[in-house]
């Protein structure tokens, strides 16, 4: 008979790491840094409270400090995770994919391009990678999709087969411009992994109506919306830039009409002036939201990805947590 696995238990502070963790779903490696930074210091005053009163087996559990983390972030995340594959085939995953999506710097950088404009040809300058730690399901137990998947906050299996859908579309969006980048020589996306294919939030919504099948019509305008921000919120879906594609406007709305002024018998043309503080604003509010996938369904669902027809070397390298 094979002897039963021995799990170490936690300390408080590596309990609360990994409760912060399961609410937020998905943090990158700053967030996670400072977390675990804040926790640490919080248990800095705490010591094991040694009762020569109490019996042994309360004894063991008072020396343990409750205050250690482990040496690093990585080295914590380790020491989690011995205790939590083994106990629940759940597991603290990292991958490495382009930084979250900020309007405001994507607006910034609209304005610089317009200033110094780029040679014909020259490739977008690629931007770091960024680690993103996330709570992933090691299997397809019961167990595990009740801290994993979406179906933890009701998501029934209409709003299954959408988000499977919404993935699949995506993924398609994706494969159409990694081939018509293919013979170019200019590159649109900002990383070298991850799937550079975005729908917008209308597109996303309308999805609804492909579904086929026992999921035909079931889904109203107001669940595809909860499902939409429910997906976004545990990291299955995230929001990014709009695709370049899409932000090329006319030449009018780029500033003032080019007029001749007469001058001395003579005609000169007034220089167009362009007005790149409102253009961010303005293709906002033009095209609307974009969604990508997100870091959790690279985590869990990397042959479902890849079945959908993403190349394999555009999947993000997983980085394991062992002690």
């Amino acid at each position: 008979m094979a002897a039963s696995t021995t799990i170490a238990p936690l300390t408080n502070s590596q309990k609360l790491f990994l409760q912060r963790l399961l609410v937020a779903h998905v943090l990158t490696d700053e967030h996670a840094k400072q977390l675990y930074q804040s926790i640490k210091e919080g248990f800095a005053d705490v010591t094991p409270d040694n009762d020569e009163d109490e019996d042994e087996d309360e004894e063991q559990d008072t020396n343990i400090d409750h205050g250690y983390m482990g040496n690093d972030l990585d080295h914590c995340l380790g020491i989690i995770n011995a205790s939590l594959v083994p106990a629940f085939n759940l597991e603290v995953c990292t991958v490495s994919l382009a930084p979250p999506y900020n309007a405001d710097n994507d607006n910034n950088d609209d304005n610089e391009n317009e200033n110094n404009e780029q040679p014909a040809g020259r490739k977008k300058k690629r931007n770091p990678l960024v680690k993103y730690h996330a709570i992933v399901n090691r299997s397809n137990d019961t167990v595990a999709q009740l801290h994993a998947f979406p179906l933890s906050k009701g998501i029934g299996p209409h709003e299954m087969a959408y988000f499977r859908l919404a993935i699949e579309k995506i993924v398609e969006r994706g494969v159409e411009q990694l081939e018509s980048e293919a013979g170019g020589n200019t590159t649109n996306h900002s990383t070298s992994v991850g799937c550079p294919g975005a729908l917008n939030r209308m597109e996303l919504i309308n999805l609804r109506t492909e579904l086929d099948g026992a999921h035909k019509d079931k889904l109203t305008i107001a669940a595809t919306e909860f499902a939409l921000e429910l997906l976004e919120t545990e990291g299955w879906l995230v929001r990014v830039a709009p695709p370049a594609d899409d932000e090329e406007e006319d030449d009018d709305d780029d500033g003032d009409e080019e007029e001749d002024e007469e001058e001395g018998g003579s005609k000169r043309k007034k220089r167009r002036k362009k007005r790149p503080s409102s253009t961010g604003s303005r293709r906002k509010s033009l095209k609307g939201t974009f969604y990508g996938v997100g870091p959790r369904s690279f985590m869990e669902l990397g042959d479902f990805l890849q079945k959908a027809g993403l190349p394999g070397d555009r999947m993000p390298q997983s980085i394991l947590h062992r002690i």
